[in-house]
């Protein structure tokens, strides 16, 4: 047998990673331990973690109550097949129908936050017979499997299209680049119409669903008005058509209220969930509708669908969420980030736009705030001298498109935490600017 330093097996480990080492290249981190907002690397290099590693530590790294609940459930059963029930999955469905929005109180579990998104157009199509279409909005992004890349805004180079289903992509309102200069509630209501001209003369085969991101992730932390949501709603609800909203990246806390659902007050017939729910544990599922009918025996079925460890984690995140008042600190954080934000746009002419709710926070960079050209190296210069600092910043950065910096810490996060990475922002976008590196 072969022997190897410690060393030696690390630089083969990254050799043989099958994803392209572009995403990412030198800037890629190997990670070696997390407590709370802060993650260190394997040159013991602490940084203030405002990507919550990939908004899914909700509570932080690494929380002892979440710790110790998985421990717990892995003395006693780690995994169970779909047939069966474990108390983790009985206790954490009886939770989350006691918190979720109006009548969506029948739950499937998953993994990760594709298959969620999978499941859901499948109910839709099941309680849809004959339709053949599901609408989607231009720039969404609902995940990287076959069917969800197809989802996705248009991805270039895409190899997989030979076996990727066919999704209606409309446009969706914009406050920061509004079509023809339009107030904000004229483009509401045009894109609405446009929706609508869809549905009824653009499509064939019939629309089972129309799937929407209620604030939109990878593709801009676009934030859509209220009269936008009601009006999808308002629209389905007149041609009978399914509103499924992907809240993988909004719920549990993020927008300041439990879900984007309660922020608004608009309730779709399925909802997916991901990301925070787990501490840090990988599961995710759908919100279904009482009124829908659920799937028969072996339509939706994963070996690994209920993970006991996972489910056990989430319901000590629930119940943490809740006994903490996490909502109410990532609204106030909020609050406290995007005013700094907006204050600092006043000097810092990188920034063109700041985004919210909650601890959705983000800023938009362009070369210039009159003309709002969007400025991607800026960005990617904002992240890899932020990490000089001891700050990971998130950074839309797919396929060179992103000029979007994330701003998105655990909800436990401190205010004194904030304040330290809103501090290294400032000054490394003044830096950017004094480069001229834009």
């Amino acid at each position: 047998m072969n022997q190897h330093s410690d060393a030696a097996l690390l630089d083969l480990g990254k050799k043989s990673i099958i994803h392209d080492p572009r995403d990412g290249d030198a800037r890629k981190i190997t990670l070696t331990r997390a407590r709370g907002s802060y993650v260190w690397d394997d040159a013991g290099r602490r940084y203030l973690d405002c990507t919550s590693q990939a908004w899914s530590n909700s509570l932080g790294a690494n929380d002892p109550r979440v710790i110790d609940a998985a421990i717990a459930q892995m003395r006693e059963i780690t995994h169970a097949r779909p047939n069966f029930n474990t108390h983790a999955l009985l206790t954490l469905t009886a939770k989350l129908t006691s918190i979720t929005p109006g009548d969506l109180n029948r739950i499937g579990y998953c993994l990760h936050g594709s298959l969620a998104v999978e499941m859901a157009m499948k109910l839709a199509f099941k309680n849809r017979p004959g339709a053949q279409n599901i609408i989607v909005m231009q720039d969404a992004y609902h995940g990287r499997s076959v069917t969800t890349m197809a989802a996705s805004w248009p991805h270039p180079n895409n190899p997989f299209l030979p076996i990727s289903p066919r999704f209606i992509r409309v446009p969706h309102p914009d406050a920061y680049r509004p079509r023809m200069g339009m107030a904000l509630e004229q483009e509401v209501a045009l894109c609405l119409s446009l929706l609508e001209d869809t549905i009824t003369k653009g499509v064939d085969g019939g629309v089972a669903a129309i799937m929407v991101e209620p604030i939109m992730g990878n593709g801009g932390h676009i934030v859509h008005p209220k009269s936008f949501h009601q009006g999808l709603r308002d629209i389905c609800d007149k041609h009978g058509i399914i509103l499924i909203w992907d809240e993988i990246q909004s719920c549990f806390g993020r927008t300041g209220a439990m879900f984007a659902a309660d922020y608004y007050g608009v309730i779709p017939d399925i909802m997916t969930f991901g990301k925070g729910i787990g501490g840090g544990f990988p599961l995710a599922g759908i919100f279904a509708s009482d009124r829908l009918t659920g799937f028969d025996a072996g339509e939706d079925a994963l070996t690994f669908g209920q993970f006991p460890v996972a489910m056990a984690a989430a319901i000590a995140t629930v119940d943490a969420i809740i006994a903490d008042g996490l909502c109410d600190n990532a609204r106030r954080l909020g609050d406290y980030a995007t005013q700094r934000l907006v204050e600092m746009s006043q000097r810092r002419r990188l920034i063109g736009d700041v985004r919210g709710p909650g601890l959705f926070v983000s800023v938009e960079l362009v070369r210039d705030q009159t003309t709002k050209e969007p400025s991607p190296r800026a960005a990617s210069e904002v992240y890899r001298r932020g990490v000089e600092k001891g700050v990971l910043f998130g950074e839309a950065r797919y396929a060179g498109l992103g000029n979007l910096i994330k701003v998105k810490p655990p909800l436990d996060c401190t205010q004194e935490d904030m304040s330290l990475a809103l501090d290294v922002l400032d000054e490394v976008l003044g830096s950017i600017e004094a480069d001229g590196a834009y």
